[in-house]
C-alpha cells in the first residue's frame, strides 16, 4: 500500500483489538489493530481511486495485505486482469484470515466458473499449506450448487497437503457441501479415504452447523472415528 494509505490505517488503529487478533493468529505479529468494517469502507473507497498504485506499492503489515486481497476483488477490471491479480496475490497469503477474507470477496468466480475452477486446479496440488487451503475456500465458497459437487470432490481428493490450515479447509468444505447433499459428500468422504483428523474435523463442523438437520448431525456424532495414529495424509 502506498505511505498515504498506511498513514490513513495507523491512524485508525485498536491496540485492544490487535491483541485480540494476537490469540487468533498466533504467530502473526505485524497487526495495527484495524477493525474489519474500516478495512471494507477503505478498500471500497481506494477500488474508486488509484488502486493500481496501492497495488503496485509493497506491504508492511497484515491489515496491508488483508486490505491488498479486498482491493482486488472490488476494482472494475477485465477478468483476465483480475485473475492475473489474484494469481500474483496468492503466494502473499500466510494466513487463514488473508485466506479467507480474499476468497469471498472475488465474486468474478461465481461468474466466470471455468476460469476459476481452472485457477483452483492449479493450487490445489500445492505443497504450500495456504496455496492449498485457498483452492478449498475458493471452491467452498463459489462453488457449492449440487450440480457442481462432484468436481468439487474430485478436486478435494486431489488436496493432501499435510499441514493445519489446508487441511481444515477441505474438513470445512465438507461441512458446506453436506448443506447441499448430505449423503452425497458423506460418501464422497468415504471414497477419499480421509484421515481421521479431516474426517473428525468434517463431522464436527457439520454438527456445528445451523444448516444441517438434527437428524444429520446425530448421524455425524454418531461416526465420528477413534484416532488409531495415522499420519495426518498418508
Amino acid at each position: 500500500m502506498t505511505g498515504e494509505t498506511r498513514a490513513r490505517l495507523a491512524a485508525q488503529a485498536d491496540p485492544a483489538y490487535r491483541d485480540f487478533q494476537h490469540k487468533l493468529m498466533p504467530g502473526v505479529e505485524n497487526y495495527l489493530g484495524v477493525r474489519l468494517p474500516l478495512l471494507r469502507k477503505a478498500a471500497a473507497q481506494l477500488a474508486k481511486e488509484g488502486w493500481a498504485a496501492e497495488l503496485a506499492a509493497p506491504d508492511e503489515t497484515f491489515e496491508e495485505v488483508l486490505l491488498r486481497g479486498m482491493l482486488i476483488g472490488k476494482v472494475k477490471t477485465d477478468p483476465a486482469r483480475r485473475l492475473e491479480l489474484v494469481r500474483q496475490f496468492v503466494p502473499r497469503i500466510d494466513n487463514w484470515a488473508v485466506c479467507d477474507s480474499f476468497c469471498a470477496g472475488l465474486r468474478d468466480a461465481r461468474v466466470y466458473k471455468e476460469e476459476y475452477f481452472d485457477l483452483i486446479q492449479q493450487y490445489a496440488g500445492s505443497d504450500r499449506e495456504f496455496e492449498a487451503r485457498f483452492a478449498a475456500v475458493l471452491l467452498l465458497t463459489h462453488f457449492n450448487r449440487p450440480e457442481e459437487l462432484d468436481r468439487c470432490f474430485t478436486v478435494y481428493r486431489g488436496i493432501r497437503q499435510p499441514d493445519y490450515y489446508a487441511w481444515m479447509g477441505v474438513a470445512w468444505g465438507y461441512s458446506v457441501f453436506a448443506v447441499t447433499d448430505f449423503d452425497r459428500t458423506i460418501a464422497a468422504m468415504e471414497e477419499a479415504q480421509l484421515p481421521d483428523t479431516v474426517w473428525n474435523k468434517a463431522l464436527q463442523k457439520m454438527r456445528e452447523s445451523y444448516r444441517i438437520t438434527p437428524e444429520q448431525k446425530n448421524w455425524a456424532a454418531r461416526h465420528k472415528r477413534v484416532q488409531r495414529g495415522r499420519k495426518q495424509h498418508e
